[in-house]
């Protein structure tokens, strides 16, 4: 009986030693890599800047907080090829197994995911040409992928 009371003390006091799980951010959204521009600002999406402004203005027209979201790039950065990261790719994994919500920002990222089986919203990129690129038409675009409530299955195979 003693030996069990030790036994259940020890797990309780590593247990309260654990270091307590990050909370998981409410949406993800997952870009590719930064552009030229913002790697010589030093900005990322999450400051809100270059096309980073563009998302965080139609996330506040849907009533989300910019700054209460993730955000994470799975290519690494430069201008040789699209070279996928992939400790970003297995983070975003991991986040999709706790159970956060996956958003792509566009069909290089969308594709990615779905090649690595990740169950995840598309959206279009927020710096895309043409119509979309009216501020108006994209929040509108915003809003209708978020009001999603289930991703829909990644439609590529996964490659080994």
């Amino acid at each position: 009986m003693l030996a069990l009371i030790r036994l259940l003390a020890a797990i309780a006091a590593s247990l309260a030693a654990a270091p307590a799980a990050a909370p998981v951010p409410p949406l993800i959204f997952v870009g590719e890599r930064r552009s030229r521009r913002a790697r010589v600002l030093a900005v990322t999406l999450s400051d809100g800047r270059l096309a980073g402004r563009t998302l965080h203005d139609a996330l506040r027209a849907c009533g989300l907080d910019p700054t209460s979201v993730g955000y994470l790039n799975i290519f690494q950065d430069g201008d040789d090829g699209f070279d996928l990261d992939m400790t970003a790719l297995a983070e975003v994994g991991n986040l999709a197994a706790a159970g956060a919500p996956i958003v792509a920002l566009g069909q290089r990222v969308h594709r990615a995911l779905a090649r690595a089986q990740v169950l995840h919203l598309q959206l279009v990129h927020p710096a895309a040409r043409g119509s979309i690129r009216a501020r108006l038409c994209y929040q509108a675009h915003v809003a209708a992928v978020l009001s999603r409530s289930v991703p829909a299955p990644p439609t590529e195979a996964r490659i080994h």
